[in-house]
This record gives C-alpha cells, sequence and structure tokens, in this order.
C-alpha cells in the first residue's frame, strides 16, 4: 500500500463513533461510558438511607428537610473500557490485500476506543517474537497507528487459535480478533471454548479476498500452502472450482455457528467493502458501534 496506512482523512470520518457494550467489566479509571455501579458523575441515580460512615455532604437536605430523615444521592459513576484487540499474523493473512485491511481494522477501532477515554491495547506476534502495545486516551491515536502501520508483513507459520490466548491480557471489557479464519474448526472450538473466562464482549472479524471468493486460475496450476508449504497438482475445472468455494461457505458457516454456541459475535467482511463501510455501516448495523 502506498501512502499512510489510515490517514487523518479516515479518522475524521470515524466521527462521534463509540463502541457499544453490555458487558460490565469495566476498568478502575474514570472515562467515558456508563456502569451499572453508582459513583460520582453528575448525572443522578437513586436515593438510599444514610448509614453511618456515609459522607455527609451526599446527604439531601432538602429530603431530610420534609421526611425527617437523612437520604444520600447516589450518582451513576463513568468508567473507562478497556479494549484489546488481537491481530492474526499467519502468512494466509498476506495475501490479496488482507494485511493492510486488517491493520486498518485494528486502527480504527483502536481509535474510537481511545477517542473516549479507553484504555486500549494490541497484540500481535509471529514464529521469532510477540508485539504489544498499550495507551489510554485520545492523545495516543496517532502512536497507536505508527505502531500498527510499522508492523512486519506476516510471517508466522505457527496455527493462531492455538496461541492466541497467551497474548490477550486480563480483565478486558472488549476483545477484538481479526482473522481470515482459515485454520481447523477443532482448533478453533478449542479457543472458543476458553475465551469468555477471559472477556464477556467478544467480536471476530473475518477478512476474506476477492481472490478467495471465486480463484480466477485456468488451466493446470501448481499451488503452494503458503502457511506448510505442501504442494499439490491440480487442473481448475469449473467442477474444481465449485467444489471449492462450497467448501469454504461449508467452513465459514460452520465457525459461525461455533462462534454462536459459546456467545461469541462474528462479523464477515471482504477488502474490496472498504474499511469505512465496515465502521459506519457493518458495525453499526450490528450494534458493535453507535
Amino acid at each position: 500500500m502506498k501512502g499512510e496506512l489510515f490517514p487523518d482523512r479516515l479518522a475524521k470520518r470515524l466521527g462521534a463513533l463509540s463502541i457499544s457494550t453490555k458487558s460490565r467489566r469495566l476498568g478502575h479509571h474514570k472515562g467515558a461510558h456508563r456502569s451499572s455501579k453508582t459513583g460520582s458523575s453528575l448525572d443522578f441515580s437513586d436515593f438510599r438511607e444514610y448509614h453511618p460512615g456515609d459522607d455527609l455532604r451526599h446527604i439531601d437536605w432538602n429530603v431530610f428537610a420534609r421526611t425527617d430523615k437523612p437520604f444520600i444521592k447516589q450518582f451513576l459513576d463513568e468508567q473507562e473500557m478497556r479494549v484489546h484487540i488481537l491481530l492474526d499474523s499467519t502468512k494466509s493473512m498476506s495475501t490479496d490485500g488482507k494485511w493492510n485491511f486488517a491493520r486498518q481494522i485494528a486502527i480504527g477501532f483502536g481509535h474510537i476506543a481511545l477517542k473516549s477515554g479507553d484504555t486500549v491495547s494490541f497484540s500481535t506476534y509471529n514464529t521469532r517474537e510477540s508485539y504489544f502495545f498499550r495507551k489510554k486516551g485520545a492523545l495516543h491515536r496517532a502512536s497507536l497507528s505508527k505502531f500498527i502501520s510499522k508492523l512486519d508483513n506476516p510471517s508466522s507459520t505457527m496455527d493462531f487459535a492455538d496461541h492466541a490466548l497467551k497474548h490477550i491480557p486480563k480483565a478486558v471489557t472488549v476483545l477484538l480478533i481479526i482473522t481470515d479464519g482459515l485454520e481447523q474448526l477443532d482448533k478453533w472450538e478449542k479457543l472458543f471454548r476458553r475465551l469468555p473466562g477471559i472477556c464477556k464482549d467478544i467480536r471476530i472479524v473475518t477478512v476474506h479476498s476477492a481472490q478467495e471468493e471465486i480463484p480466477t486460475y485456468e488451466g493446470d496450476v501448481r499451488l503452494v500452502d503458503i502457511e506448510n508449504e505442501s504442494v499439490i497438482e491440480v487442473s481448475m475445472t469449473k467442477r474444481i472450482v465449485e467444489d471449492y468455494t462450497e467448501k469454504k461457505r461449508k467452513h465459514e458457516t460452520q465457525l459461525t455457528a461455533l462462534a454462536n454456541k459459546y456467545g461469541i459475535r462474528l462479523l464477515r467482511t471482504e477488502t474490496s467493502e472498504g474499511v469505512m463501510d465496515l465502521f459506519t455501516k457493518k458495525m453499526r448495523q450490528v450494534g458493535w458501534l453507535q
């Protein structure tokens, strides 16, 4: 990709978008999201009877004058969210523009969270090393963009689902996983079974390309698996292409069913759609953003 991966013109189009969640696991610092707990914001919640040790400054003296009983004013608490973004960096993500598109998704989602005063962490890894970023607040949007933009092309030959857990921090409000979802279903189920113990709001974006959807190869071709380098020679007939597309469709359907089984939300996207349509249309339509 020539030029900046996530230019300012894209960042500005995110506008007033914010992450919508029903998860109650919020951070300990002040933020812009309404908690179910009571605290010290300016928004009134309810009254409760005074108990010894309560802060006298919270007594409503007008109510006391009418009832001759002390009542405490309670206010809604506003807290931060902890948003973690995990990016699949296996070799299959390097094909057909998927890597740039996936990184744009990570940057955009991170920008939305940082703009709301949330703590954002990001991780990915390859065969040699791991990458981790954590910052809080809108001032760090540029540093997030720079960190993700500088990542090397995907080179991991490890199974993404087998190693994902060790790269997810504890106490996460929203977990976003960006992947092409091409690994075996039994590996995904093993991961999905354990994820709800880490986070109650898990979202997966699967990234697909046009070349993957309908291969344009013709005649006798030699196909090499980009991750394990296995080789297969095949004549690309109409029947072969139809069999491939049916198997891919079945895999995606079963992956979605597995996610639903464990309360995980999955959203399918293609590189041709553009990252802004994903944020301003698709994610809003499914209630991920508001």
